[in-house]
């Protein structure tokens, strides 16, 4: 069954939560995967790519539809589809790329005109 509407996508719990011992903390810690989003803004503070602050859920925003094809998350809800794990999101935005024929060159492009 495909996921017809925003709050049924946002109710998946697709993040992952692991414990971790620390050795020199003699202690365990929990982890858990980061949204897209702040994956994204992880990787801009680090990269100093002029990026948008939310290209993997601006661009799965634009390809995710219901059944009726229409759009499931406007563009002005793109942020809140980047709450979704960064690992998912990757997975949907690898395919929207491909789906659309985004090329390693293109994204380049679009990132110096930033």
């Amino acid at each position: 069954m495909a996921i017809n509407d925003v709050s049924a996508c946002m109710a998946i719990e697709d993040r992952k939560f692991c414990e971790f011992f620390v050795p020199e903390w003699n202690d365990t810690v929990l982890l858990r995967s980061m949204t897209a989003n702040e994956r994204d803004l992880w990787e801009k503070k680090f990269t100093g790519n002029k990026i948008p602050d939310i290209v993997r859920a601006a661009l799965v925003a634009k390809c995710f539809v219901d059944s009726n094809g229409t759009r499931l998350f406007s563009d002005e809800q793109a942020s809140i589809l980047g709450e979704k794990s960064a690992a998912a999101l990757d997975r949907l935005f690898d395919y929207c790329m491909k789906m659309n024929r985004f090329s390693k060159e293109d994204i380049e492009e679009l990132t110096k005109k930033s």
